[in-house]
């Protein structure tokens, strides 16, 4: 028992039962002696100063440093911008920074490597990126952080013998990064991991893991993905429709284009064929497994329960089926779906298709349709071309209008809502030219000009005396960047 323990007692039950001269510790012992009235009261008054001062000693030894680091030391000119790029404004451009040191093995430097991972714990997107340049010192900090683990996971060498021990006992963090790497490295083992902890795993990091499997998809994660459509959780299934949607070829895919078949027919007439559609009526067992929702809860679309069937088919199936099976290429089936009573759910789940399947011609049949009529998602359809197509349509579509302030405008909501993407000479020249009309105009749009500075081709800051000063410098600031690194 403590000394302050006795004291407690002794006041609890009073000093004639209880003797206030408690056994003081090595420490306590000449203080005590010096109180001039040694009563219960004084020794709990000293007691309790003693208790807020006082502290236990803590012995401490110095950790080891960390290994030298195999990754090259960042020169004077590669380091040059890292103030800027880590602040909040200069963090557009930091994954070019990340990412040519990382093909050239340099390592980031340890002074600014804590506010580095900080970056990353907040933004899961730069962590590969990050795992990449952080080296020894990396690992060494982030074994003394439990905030920075998930460096570990982008780390751990592929090859290490205790991978396996690992990836049952890292953090959820950790084991995210990892599988990404291995789903880049080695689908297979990736694939192999997952199922080993699959059962034990909560829905959400399930589903988490599962997205992932969309890096190097093919029909190898086929069996396994078709046993994920019987998962207990709507989330894992959704995602697993997704996948197996994605893939051409799945058991899926031709399950939903043998029900679409039997709901949607083609009528051919002397010289027009056009489509008749036939309700879902009631969702069977089978199809409820493939992703639809018998009880059609979504709603917020503005469809109803039998369209939002015929639009979760139609989302399944293979186009280059479709358009073999109704013997109608894209711009054709959709002409003839918008003159059916179902076009907005025929269209809205072929859009769906087309961004999973990444089909060229009928992302761009579709971006044609008129959007004010059907709410299809004509940023995802974009987002889902390639760059190539994406600049070249964009440019058709802009120059459809005949107002400079206009086509800003227009190119202005795609730059917005769609993916970044680092552009052609030819598209950056493009959109100088619309910006630079604005200018003369005096109505220029600033957010226009943080585009062309930050996607646009930095190579045109060789031809300085033709383009606005704000967007060559910041043009020589990313060529900078790449120079040093060359």
């Amino acid at each position: 028992m403590s000394a302050w323990q006795q004291l407690q007692i002794s006041a609890l039950l009073g000093t004639q039962k209880n003797s206030p001269s408690p056994q003081w510790s090595t420490e306590l012992a000449p203080i005590m002696s010096q109180l001039y009235d040694n009563t219960l009261l004084n020794q709990l008054a000293a007691m309790s100063a003693y208790q807020r001062a006082a502290y236990t000693p803590v012995s401490m030894t110095l950790a080891p440093p960390a290994p030298a680091d195999v990754l090259h030391s960042a020169t004077l000119a590669q380091q040059k911008w890292l103030v800027y790029l880590l602040s909040y404004e200069g963090q557009d451009y930091l994954l070019d920074w990340l990412s040519l040191a990382a093909q050239k093995q340099v390592a980031f430097p340890a002074a600014q490597l804590p506010e580095l991972l900080d970056i990353g714990n907040k933004n899961k997107k730069l962590r590969l990126a990050i795992s990449q340049v952080a080296g020894q010192r990396g690992a060494w900090l982030a074994q003394r952080n439990s905030d920075w683990q998930w460096l570990q996971g982008g780390q751990i060498s592929l090859e290490n013998e205790q991978l396996m021990d690992y990836w049952h006992t890292a953090s959820a963090a950790s084991r995210e990064l990892l599988f990404e790497r291995l789903r880049l490295a080695n689908p297979a083992q990736a694939r192999t991991f997952l199922q080993q902890v699959w059962q034990e795993e909560a829905a959400a990091t399930r589903k988490l893991l599962l997205e992932k499997c969309a890096i190097n998809l093919s029909l190898d994660d086929h069996d396994f993905l078709e046993g994920c459509l019987d998962d207990r959780s709507r989330i894992v299934k959704e995602q697993t429709v997704d996948l197996l949607a994605s893939l051409q070829g799945s058991l899926l895919q031709q399950r939903l284009q043998h029900s679409l078949s039997q709901h949607l027919t083609l009528k051919k007439g002397l010289i027009h064929k056009s489509l008749q559609v036939e309700a879902i009526e009631q969702v069977s067992e089978a199809l409820e497994r493939d992703g639809l929702n018998p009880k059609a809860a979504d709603i917020k679309n503005g469809l109803g329960e039998k369209a939002q069937w015929l639009r979760d088919v139609s989302a399944g199936v293979s186009l280059e089926w479709l358009s073999s099976h109704y013997e109608l290429q894209a711009e054709a089936f959709i002409v003839a779906a918008l003159k059916t009573d179902w076009a907005e759910a025929i269209l809205t789940g072929l859009s769906t298709a087309a961004i999973r399947q990444k089909h060229s011609l009928w992302l761009k049949a579709l971006l044609e349709v008129d959007s004010k009529k059907l709410a299809l998602p004509r940023f995802k359809l974009f987002d889902a071309l390639s760059i190539a197509d994406r600049e070249s349509w964009l440019l058709a579509y802009a120059a459809q209008s005949k107002k400079e302030l206009e086509r800003g405008s227009l190119l202005l909501q795609f730059f917005y809502q769609s993916q970044p993407w680092h552009w052609s000479r030819y598209f950056t020249i493009a959109v100088i030219e619309v910006y630079q009309q604005q200018l003369k105009l005096q109505q220029s749009n600033n957010q226009l000009g943080h585009y062309l500075a930050r996607y646009g081709d930095a190579q045109l800051a060789q031809a300085a005396n033709q383009y606005p000063h704000q967007l060559v410098n910041t043009w020589l600031m990313r060529m900078e960047i790449g120079q040093a690194f060359a």
